[in-house]
């Protein structure tokens, strides 16, 4: 009996051992839990059963647990509580028990965990004796489905927004071999981000069955959960191409990064911009969206991107430590008020170049104290690099850089008067008075021209850089953009550090 005892506290003590050593192996150590809605049976079996096969691959790989139903029955809010990703495979929007569905609202509209559905999800209407889901409608763009291609048909996808974390690796089109092509009573384009299209010309065989824009991937930016929508969904050969994989393995990991139990993000920060601006600043947009998202691989932040402006209310900011302007700024009335409450209550902005635009005719006083006193007085042009010079080397943001560098091509606004001379400015950054004259068709003759400066009564940095394409093309410059962001981070507005 003592043998057996000492045996048995061996073999204990090894497996405990084994245990800590090796923590990824214990059965609750999963970064994330993802559940899995499917149908059971049907026209759809081969595509949910081989995307069962596959999405356990990518659950064994990236760490996560998948828990499979088949129906909504044990859907309630303490079973979602330990679910940060809901992946409705196919099961349509009815045959939902009224506690899924309320529950299901509140994981949506709280932002609980993100969502992602495949084709049968938008099946939206009267069917099988079921009722529309009037707010499942809203949440897919306020669509009605309407009609499909019988007997599959190939397309050619293209990639809209190829900046988008869902896109990454993806290539700008691929052909989606067969499938069934849904249509709505309309587009849903208005009220979602549409992410890619099918060109209904490309079908083989041809269809009369044709929307003229047609989403079929999109994500509904009105909602706090991270969500996706795949129209594909049809047939198994999905599970044959790469780039429909690439695509939903990343909108898993996305979905499930924009909650914190998830992956326990240092901060998340919101980064507003436009496409409706004009194209050098649309570019710089796309390559910052690339290059923080970069930076937020791992899990080290969240990184959410926005063009819904919108989105500038107190209900939305409050999830962000960070708000970015990459190219735009508030407009209305409503969101000029919310992100004046946002600065000063706390909350961190990091500005690029028009960002921070204003004239005599912006009439929003608040801004002008905000940035230091100037307005918009004049730029150079055509895109110049320039020789800068650090003011304060001893400054967190620019400790470690060398007294000058040359930052790449940009255009440099001038304001006046120069933010320096307001005692809450702490100026970081200025163009070298060697460069001048600055410009060649519009010119920058002289003057005091700082680049980087903060409020010190708020947690912000306001950097001039930010048009055209070359921006991130120096290493010195992206550290210091880095470095940029840190502060704003870890800083509060009375400058004591609140994030290690």
């Amino acid at each position: 009996m003592t043998k057996s005892i000492s045996n048995g506290l061996v073999v204990f003590v090894i497996v405990l051992v084994l245990a800590v050593l090796n923590p990824g192996s214990r059965a609750y150590a999963y970064d994330f839990k993802a559940v899995v809605l499917t149908e059971n049976g049907g026209q759809h079996e081969g595509f949910v059963n081989a995307a069962l096969n596959w999405l356990n691959g990518v659950a064994k790989e990236n760490n996560f647990e998948i828990t499979v139903i088949q129906d909504t029955r044990e859907i309630n809010d303490d079973f979602l509580k330990n679910c940060q990703v809901f992946i409705q495979l196919n099961y349509p929007p009815y045959m939902w028990t009224d506690t899924a569905k309320a529950a299901f609202m509140k994981y949506i509209e709280e932002g609980r965990g993100g969502w992602i559905g495949f084709h049968h999800a938008t099946l939206l209407g009267e069917f099988d004796g079921y009722p529309m889901w009037d707010w499942f409608s809203g949440f897919m763009g306020d669509i009605r489905f309407k009609d499909y291609i019988p007997g599959k048909a190939a397309g050619l996808v293209k990639v809209e927004d190829n900046g988008h974390p869902i896109m990454k690796n993806v290539p700008a089109s691929f052909i989606v071999t067969e499938d069934e092509w849904y249509t709505f009573n309309k587009n849903p384009r208005p009220n979602v981000h549409v992410l890619a299209t099918v060109d209904e010309s490309s079908y083989q065989p041809a269809s009369p069955v044709k929307m003229g824009d047609h989403p079929v991937v999109w994500t509904n930016e009105n909602m706090k959960a991270r969500n996706a929508y795949f129209l594909m969904g049809h047939d198994s050969a999905l599970l044959r191409n790469e780039a429909f994989k690439t695509m939903v393995s990343n909108a898993i990991l996305w979905a499930a990064a924009g909650t914190g139990e998830a992956i326990y993000p240092r901060f998340k920060m919101l980064a507003f911009f436009s496409r409706e601006v004009e194209s050098d600043h649309v570019k710089f947009a796309h390559d910052a969206i690339h290059f923080f998202k970069d930076l937020s691989s791992g899990n080290g932040f969240v990184f959410d991107t926005t063009s819904n402006m919108e989105f500038l209310n107190d209900a939305r900011l409050t999830n962000y430590s960070v708000v970015m302007m990459l190219n735009d700024f508030p407009h209305t009335q409503m969101q000029r008020e919310s992100f004046q409450r946002y600065m000063e209550n706390g909350g961190g902005w990091y500005g690029f170049h028009v960002a921070a635009y204003n004239d005599r005719t912006t009439e929003w006083p608040w801004l002008l104290e905000f940035l230091g006193g100037g307005v918009f007085y004049r730029n150079s042009w055509p895109l110049l690099p320039a020789k800068l010079l650090i003011d304060d080397p001893k400054h967190t943001v620019t400790k470690g850089l060398p007294d000058s560098y040359i930052s790449p091509t940009n255009e440099w606004y001038q304001w006046k008067p120069s933010p320096r001379e307001r005692k809450n400015i702490k100026v970081l950054v200025s163009v070298s008075p060697e460069n001048y004259p600055l410009g060649l068709k519009d010119v920058i003759p002289d003057g005091d021209l700082p680049v980087v400066w903060t409020n010190t009564n708020y947690r912000m940095i306001y950097m001039n850089m930010g048009h055209g394409a070359h921006i991130f093309d120096d290493a010195t410059q992206n550290k210091l953009i880095i470095a940029g962001l840190r502060w704003v981070v870890e800083t509060d507005k009375k400058g004591n550090v609140f994030l290690k």
